[in-house]
């Protein structure tokens, strides 16, 4: 990544041929905001879609690109993914974040979850709480309660082999009002998922851990 020095490198990797290259540049994007890319980065999404499934690590790569940058020209597209909602699939999840990401007003804004949260399918809803706890979100008492109350059990019946989507909530807990936390957060630690179980313990002493 050390060799990515300028606007216009970032560019000649962005519309190359070679997904590698494209994907280079979206993990570079991801660590040095160039909100002047914009259109350069939706195109190369674009074009991406358009490759074979083998490239589905770069498109998520750049998505999260967008998430990161606040590229809002990019809604449209992850309004469509997140609106498809398909109940396991990775581009889902890392779309559900991004788009929290550009629909907010500010990191107390969880409008575009409460919209989502009686529809929301597996890939989508953990890719939306896992915003929460990566960003460290502040929404209001009444909006946590609300989300709470809906995703107390939220990926129980998922079965072995899935990670628990409520592991970005369980982190932004960490931030809010102990009272309102702790309850579900002793839930959380019973359910016995060991990356949740960790997070849960920190987030009841109101400390952040640093995520996978």
């Amino acid at each position: 990544m050390g060799n990515c020095k300028n606007v216009d490198e970032i560019k000649t990797l962005l519309s190359s041929k070679k997904t590698t290259d494209v994907r280079k540049a979206a993990k570079f994007l991801q660590k040095n905001l160039m909100p002047e890319l914009e259109d350069f980065v939706i195109d190369a999404l674009q074009n991406e879609l358009l490759r074979s499934q083998k490239s589905w690590e770069t498109k998520c790569e750049l998505i999260h690109c967008i998430g990161i940058n606040d590229y809002k020209k990019a809604t449209p597209f992850l309004e469509c993914v997140a609106n498809i909602n398909e109940e396991f699939d990775t581009i889902t999840n890392v779309a559900g974040r991004a788009l929290i990401r550009v629909k907010r007003k500010d990191k107390s804004d969880v409008s575009e979850l409460l919209k989502r949260l009686s529809t929301m399918g597996y890939s989508l809803g953990y890719g939306m709480l896992d915003a929460l706890g990566y960003d460290k979100m502040q929404p209001n008492n009444e909006d946590i309660r609300t989300i709470i109350d809906a995703v107390w059990d939220f990926g129980k019946n998922i079965g072995k082999g899935f990670c628990d989507p409520r592991y970005g909530l369980v982190a932004a807990c960490a931030g809010w009002e102990p009272s309102l936390v702790r309850d579900f957060l002793l839930h959380c630690i019973a359910t016995g998922d060991v990356p949740v179980k960790y997070v849960a313990e920190n987030s009841l002493k109101g400390k952040y851990v640093k995520l996978r």
